[in-house]
């Protein structure tokens, strides 16, 4: 049996003829269609002159259109006068131009897809490297792909319909979290959770507690009722280092006890319950050293694609690398692009860890500022929320009024406040615990 190139030859016609049923159609193809998006030679030709004519500010109708055909030499490649009188007769209802534009696109798609195809396996006999080559393969399908999903311009009047929706939702899920829950009340109350597609930053100078906080965390995540899955990727510790820290925070016995194995009696059945409650626990680790975020944004898609995937926590940006390499400002600008890139493909929340310059020890007050996020400002500009760690107790020893205690500056909150008393919680660092505190008075939320 013959194999036919996808394509249909009516529906190409109807798109045509809708033109001569209502001139107003052709704006609308415009902003949809490429004269590619014809599988047949004469619709191509057929489109290019309709197009010319339409920028041209002229009206198209057969002999406007027929007098451009012949003005280029192409009439006759147009399939000649009878074939375009007869396009009007080709259109089963103008009602249907948006399923008629649709298919056209979609057998387009298709044969893109194909011909994109045959190239990767062509690539494949002279690429030595596998997983670049993965990579790339998945990047060329996946932007042909998402043309389809295009959507049109939205009125004004329906976006603020669906803000008054949300707003009487939220005021009838009062105190209720519409992301994942973090465990920390007052960061909660600015982020209302972790949201689908946003990046979050978590920033701090060596010894803050950024590691500890970011597996609080998961933790806290993966406790949720519904059992979200998180997936941590490590590139300084390894998943038995990691495994160690949630297991003392869990159990509250100090880690040191946990890695020397001087462990009482009553330890001991503290650290299996622990291990009971993580081990049912949907979290799952990657310590390979994967350094790519090419690499790293791959295996994501795999857990998407297997519905396994609600959360990504990255530690930490800086030990990723990306494809340039021209210098590192590029190259960091290229891996949180890539990451913001991933949380909106993937419609899940992305936490990066990052550090901080020097520049925080040279200065009288350690608080750390944005200007203070490493190597890239485009860090600033492509996250969504960006917190900051501080331990007084660091700089200032015995003499710190607030004795284990870590302060979260949220410096940015694209949809909600920043902090103007930071937020407080208790750090235990024995056991990489991370608890609320409470205050005596309430946290004024600022402006955003």
């Amino acid at each position: 049996m013959e194999k036919i190139t996808p394509h249909n030859v009516e529906a190409e016609q109807s798109v045509l003829g809708s033109v001569f049923v209502e001139q107003g159609t052709m704006k609308t193809l415009v902003d949809k269609l490429d004269s590619d998006d014809f599988y047949t030679y004469r619709h191509k030709v057929i489109y290019t002159a309709m197009v010319e004519l339409f920028q041209e500010n002229i009206e198209i109708d057969y002999t406007t259109l027929s007098n451009k055909l012949e003005t280029k030499g192409l009439l006759n490649d147009a399939g000649g006068i009878d074939y375009i009188l007869g396009l009007i007769n080709s259109v089963p209802s103008i009602q249907n131009l948006s399923n008629y534009i649709n298919i056209v696109r979609d057998k387009s798609i298709t044969r893109r897809i194909m011909d994109a195809c045959r190239k990767i396996i062509e690539d494949g006999y002279s690429d030595s490297d596998a997983l670049s080559f993965v990579d790339n393969a998945e990047k060329t399908i996946f932007d042909i792909a998402k043309e389809r999903r295009t959507t049109d311009f939205v009125k004004i009047g329906e976006v603020a319909e669906q803000v008054i929706e949300k707003t009487e939702n939220a005021k009838n899920n009062a105190g209720k979290l519409t992301g994942l829950d973090t465990g920390f009340g007052e960061l909660n109350d600015y982020t209302l959770g972790l949201q689908p597609t946003e990046l979050m930053i978590i920033a701090a100078r060596p010894s803050m507690g950024k590691s500890a906080f970011a597996l609080n965390i998961a933790t806290n995540v993966a406790k949720m009722d519904r059992k979200p899955y998180v997936a941590f990727f490590s590139l300084e510790m390894g998943s038995d280092q990691l495994v160690g820290r949630m297991l003392s925070a869990e159990s509250r016995v100090h880690s040191n006890a946990i890695r020397t194995g001087e462990l009482s009696p009553v330890q001991w059945r503290q650290i299996a319950l622990a291990k009971e409650n993580l081990s049912n626990l949907n979290i799952v680790f990657d310590d390979s050293g994967t350094v790519k975020v090419t690499d790293l944004r791959q295996k994501c898609r795999k857990l998407a694609q297997e519905k396994k995937l609600d959360l990504v926590i990255i530690d930490y940006l800086q030990l990723l690398s990306g494809t340039r390499t021209e210098n590192r400002v590029q190259e960091v600008s290229e891996i949180s692009r890539t990451l913001k890139e991933m949380a909106r493909e993937l419609k899940i929340p992305v936490i990066a860890l990052s550090q901080l310059s020097r520049a925080v020890e040279r200065r009288e007050d350690k608080v750390p500022i944005m200007a203070d996020l490493r190597d890239s400002g485009s860090i600033e500009q492509d996250a969504d929320i960006i917190l900051f760690l501080y331990r007084d107790d660091y700089y200032t020893k015995e003499k710190s009024e607030r004795p284990n205690t870590v302060e979260i500056v949220i410096a940015k909150n694209r949809s909600g406040a920043t902090t103007v008393n930071n937020i407080q919680l208790a750090f235990n660092k024995s056991c990489s615990y991370f608890e609320n505190t409470m205050r005596a008075e309430s946290n004024p939320i600022g402006d955003i």
